[in-house]
C-alpha cells in the first residue's frame, strides 16, 4: 500500500511566441527579473492573479524591475501539469494586446 502522493508527471512550461519575443526586447535586468517570477509560478501557479470575461483562464503576477513594474500573463492547466506563459511587459496596453 502506498501511503505517500502518487508520482506526478513533472511541471511542463511552454511559451508562447509573443512572450519570447517580448522577453527577448527586455534589457538584461528585466530578462533576469522575469525568469526569476517564471520560477516562482512553477513553484505557487495559483499565485497569479485570476482575470475574468475575455481573458478568463488567464492569471497575471505583477513585479518590478528598478521602478517600472511589468506584467507576466499565463495559464496554468492543472490537469496536464502545464503552464503556458503568454506575454510580458508594462502594463500600457497590455490587456488590450493579450486579448
Amino acid at each position: 500500500m502506498c501511503l505517500g502522493r502518487p508520482d506526478r508527471p513533472e511541471r511542463q512550461i511552454l511559451q508562447a511566441p509573443r512572450f519570447a519575443k517580448a522577453k527577448r526586447r527586455l534589457p538584461e535586468q528585466a530578462q533576469l527579473a522575469v525568469d526569476e517570477a517564471v520560477r516562482g509560478i512553477l513553484a505557487d501557479p495559483l499565485s497569479g492573479v485570476p482575470k475574468v470575461g475575455a481573458l478568463k483562464g488567464v492569471r497575471v503576477v505583477k513585479f518590478k524591475v528598478g521602478p517600472q513594474q511589468l506584467l507576466l500573463a499565463y495559464q496554468f492547466d492543472p490537469k496536464r501539469n502545464l503552464m503556458e506563459v503568454l506575454d510580458v511587459g508594462p502594463h500600457e496596453n497590455f490587456y488590450r494586446e493579450l486579448q
